[in-house]
C-alpha cells in the first residue's frame, strides 16, 4: 500500500483499522472516518451512534463494532458496510427517552444491529468471522451476517478461583485457526475458532496481572499492570522489558523479528536482540511496521526517521 502522510484528524483517535482499501480511524467519542491508500481523508468524521465505541474490527468489507455507554447502561453491536459512506446518527439526548427494546435506537447505516444485554469485554476477528466475550454470559463466534457459528460458557480457571478478579477476561486474540482468551491472573484458553472446541486451557506463571495481549502467529506480546512487558513464544516467556506506560497498538515485524509498539509518549521496537525507544511529546496510538507511519492522540501523523531506528 503506497502511503502518503495523511492530513491531521479533527478528533482524538482511539485506534486505526486496516482494510483492503485503506484505513478506518476510530475516535474516542465514537467518531469514524475513512482514509484512502494515499493518505487522503474521506469526508468529515461522523458518529453513527452517540456513544463511545468499545471495540471494532474489520472482516473483508464489513466493520463490526460495539458501542457502550456506562452511564445509560446500554450497549450495541452492529455491522457497517465499508463500501457505503458513514452516516451521522441521532443525538445523545434521544437515547435517554428511548429505553425499551422495541423502541431502541441503533447505529445509522447498519447492515444489522443488536441490543446487548451484557457488557462486551473483547472483540477480535479473522478473515471470515468475529469472536467476542460477553460479561457473565459466554463466548460467541459469528459470521459477518450475524449468524451464530458457536457459543461456549464463560471461561474459568480453578487455580485462580481464590484470587480476586484473576478470572476476569482482559484480552483476546484471533487467527484463522484459533481464538484465545486471556484472564487478568494469567489464565489462557484456546478455542478452535471454526468449531468452538477447546484446544487447550491452562494457567501461566506470569510476573504480574495481565492487561493486554498482542499476537502474530506464535509470537505474543504481553503487557502487565505494572507497565512491564513479556515476549511469549511457543509457550514460554523469552524476554521481559519495562515500558513507560500502557500500549495502544503493537505490530509484529517478521523481517526484523520484533514488535513495533505505539506506547505512552514513546515508540518502541522490541526484539530478543534489540530494544529501540523514540520519545514523543504526545501519546502514540498507531504505528505501521512497514512504512514507519505513526499517529498520536492529538490527531497528527508523522513518519519515523529511519536513522532514529539504527
Amino acid at each position: 500500500m503506497a502511503w502518503g502522510i495523511p492530513e491531521h484528524l479533527e478528533f482524538t483517535p482511539k485506534l486505526i483499522l486496516r482494510h483492503d482499501n485503506g484505513y478506518v480511524a476510530v475516535g474516542v467519542d465514537g467518531e469514524l472516518q475513512k482514509i484512502l491508500p494515499d493518505g487522503t481523508l474521506v469526508g468529515k468524521p461522523v458518529r453513527p451512534f452517540p456513544t463511545p465505541i468499545r471495540d471494532a474490527v474489520i472482516v473483508n468489507h464489513t466493520l463490526i463494532a460495539t458501542w457502550l455507554d456506562q452511564e445509560l447502561l446500554l450497549a450495541r453491536m452492529a455491522a457497517l458496510d465499508l463500501r457505503n459512506d458513514f452516516t451521522e446518527g441521532v443525538n445523545r439526548g434521544e437515547l435517554r427517552v428511548r429505553r425499551t427494546i422495541d423502541k431502541s435506537l441503533h447505529p445509522v447505516g447498519n447492515e444489522w444491529s443488536h441490543v446487548l444485554d451484557a457488557e462486551p469485554i473483547s472483540l477480535q476477528s479473522n478473515s471470515d468471522s468475529f469472536s467476542f466475550v460477553l460479561w457473565r454470559k459466554g463466548v460467541y463466534n459469528l459470521s459477518t451476517n450475524s449468524v451464530e457459528n458457536w457459543r461456549a460458557p464463560e471461561p474459568n480457571w480453578p487455580k485462580l478461583a481464590k484470587i480476586p478478579r484473576a478470572m476476569e477476561t482482559v484480552a483476546t486474540t484471533c487467527s484463522d485457526d484459533t481464538f484465545e482468551i486471556w484472564s487478568k491472573g494469567g489464565g489462557l484458553i484456546i478455542f478452535d475458532v471454526k468449531s468452538g472446541d477447546i484446544i487447550e486451557q491452562k494457567t501461566l506463571g506470569l510476573d504480574g496481572y495481565v492487561n493486554q495481549v498482542f499476537k502474530d502467529g506464535e509470537h505474543h506480546l504481553i503487557l502487565y499492570n505494572n507497565s512491564h512487558v513479556a515476549l511469549y513464544e511457543n509457550g514460554e516467556v523469552v524476554l521481559n522489558a519495562k515500558l513507560s506506560g500502557p500500549i495502544n497498538y503493537a505490530e509484529w515485524d517478521d523481517k526484523r523479528k520484533g514488535w513495533h509498539i505505539a506506547g505512552w509518549r514513546e515508540l518502541l521496537f522490541l526484539s530478543l536482540s534489540k530494544q529501540d525507544r523514540i520519545p514523543l511529546q504526545e501519546i502514540a496510538v498507531f504505528i505501521d511496521a512497514k512504512t514507519g507511519l505513526y499517529l498520536c492522540n492529538n490527531g497528527v501523523w508523522d513518519i519515523v526517521d529511519s536513522q532514529e531506528e539504527e
